[in-house]
């Protein structure tokens, strides 16, 4: 298999796998929290669809769709919705939706979707 475009950089080289492992972090972060309110987690086997993360508990089932940012730190939930909303993630949240954004400094913000 040929190399990648990023793969024959070395900066590319350096940073090969890392943005996996920060998503893959930030959602073992969300589930643990939720698990700490009592619902029950799922983390999504692969990037397919909306959610990240799936909750369920008393019956009310929560999608979550996760997004972990390690240089860039948000200090209002508007600007961490701006961020996400606008290239190049443009997250599109289905009405019943959420998706929890988690700066460099650990901070964590719910932005739902619009009804």
């Amino acid at each position: 298999m040929a190399a990648t475009k990023a793969q024959k950089t070395k900066a590319g080289r350096e940073n090969y796998g890392k943005n996996y492992h920060r998503g893959r972090t930030g959602e073992e972060r969300a589930a643990a929290a939720l698990r700490r309110e009592g619902y029950s987690v799922s983390i999504s086997p692969a990037s397919a669809g909306f959610s990240d993360v799936t909750a369920k508990k008393n019956g009310r089932t929560r999608r979550i769709q996760v997004k972990t940012f390690s240089s860039r730190r948000f200090l209002t939930k508007e600007a961490a919705e701006k961020r996400i909303r606008g290239k190049p993630f443009n997250v599109r949240i289905p009405a019943g939706g959420e998706c929890w954004v988690y700066d460099a400094d650990g901070r964590r913000y719910v932005i739902r979707g619009r009804s």
